[in-house]
């Protein structure tokens, strides 16, 4: 048996689960029609795949701050004793009221976010007209994280394996990546598990939206995919048609398809999708293991590339996650067999 290692370039053509004959059915007799909402739900999938009844507790990022060490811990579950005053409930997921910190703190106050009654997003108040307390705020996020991932109109966005934060006048958000729910969409036969994260990757024209999944028929049929939306002023059109992942030592190319294009008129901003494009495993993996992991994005109009921050490489990690775990044992769902 010969074996050929290529090293340098890899075009990936990705599977399309779209058939030529339905392309023909569709020009000659129109769109699809969506009749109703498709039905969705959100919940920690990382949670759901460790060990059984125990719970990843994680603190803040270390600020040097008194009253920031008094805030309930990411992680941590609401049961009928706990004294926490929820503001909006919307399905699995609400928001609590704004609570005083006690201790002396550069922050007044402190809201969080569940899932499932798990806290997974905690915001910070503080007063945004204090010029000195945003400075010392975003030097504590540059020696904690070491550089922010990008900057957009006065904002700070930052990341790590553990945590995405947003540093803006009057607040600071900060997620745990661990707990952040995906969305669970379902449809005939099959279901879509995508973990979208906090934020996409902006600059003052443009922003990609990149977030990894796992499509799962009933028959545990598992397959790795992607999708990428492109928001762009729309002086010029892009009509993107490929994607790069460049790694340390090697390139992976996809073909991409612009499915869908909505116009933003309150932004003067184009936003193009791609919302269906497979990717094999063992490219993950490789992505994930890769020191370098740059983003390329190409069409007709131009080209947009950037580094890969954290909170992205998260959505790659919880796809692979739940991959490794779902499907390397196959028949454990059939224990009658």
């Amino acid at each position: 048996m010969i074996t050929f290692l290529l090293i340098g370039y890899i075009q990936a053509f990705a599977q399309q689960p779209r058939l030529k004959q339905v392309d023909k059915y569709l020009a000659s007799t129109g769109k699809v029609i969506q009749k109703k909402s498709i039905p969705a739900k959100k919940y920690c999938l990382l949670q759901t795949l460790y060990k059984e009844k125990k719970l990843l507790l994680l603190n803040l990022p270390e600020l040097n701050d008194r009253g920031t060490q008094e805030v309930i811990p990411f992680g941590y579950k609401l049961n009928n004793l706990s004294e926490i005053t929820l503001d909006t409930i919307s399905g699995s997921l609400s928001q609590s009221t704004i609570r005083p910190l006690y201790n002396k703190s550069l922050f007044s106050g402190v809201s969080y976010q569940f899932c499932d009654s798990v806290v997974y997003g905690i915001t910070l108040y503080y007063n945004g007209q204090n010029s000195a307390t945003y400075s010392s705020l975003k030097e504590r996020m540059d020696k904690f994280f070491k550089h922010a991932d990008y900057s957009l109109a006065g904002s700070y966005f930052y990341s790590d394996p553990d945590y995405a934060v947003k540093l803006t006048s009057g607040k600071v958000e900060v997620y745990s990546l661990f707990h952040y729910p995906i969305v669970e969409t379902f449809f005939p036969g099959v279901s879509h598990k995508v973990w979208y994260g906090p934020y996409t990757y902006e600059t003052d024209d443009s922003s990609v939206m990149l977030a990894f999944y796992n499509q799962e028929s009933k028959e545990n049929n598992i397959q790795s995919a992607f999708k990428v939306y492109y928001k762009y002023r729309y002086a010029q059109p892009f009509k993107m048609n490929k994607l790069q992942f460049v790694l340390d030592d090697v390139t992976y190319e996809f073909p991409l398809t612009v499915e869908n294009k909505t116009i933003i008129k309150e932004t003067s901003q184009v936003e193009e999708r791609n919302t269906r494009t497979f990717i094999n495993p063992e490219i993950m993996k490789a992505m994930l293991r890769s020191n370098k992991l740059e983003v390329v994005l190409e069409g007709e109009g131009g080209r947009f590339s950037y580094k890969m921050p954290a909170f992205q490489r998260a959505s790659l990690y919880t796809a692979y996650e739940y991959f490794r775990w779902t499907v390397t044992n196959p028949l454990a769902k059939y224990e009658t067999w």
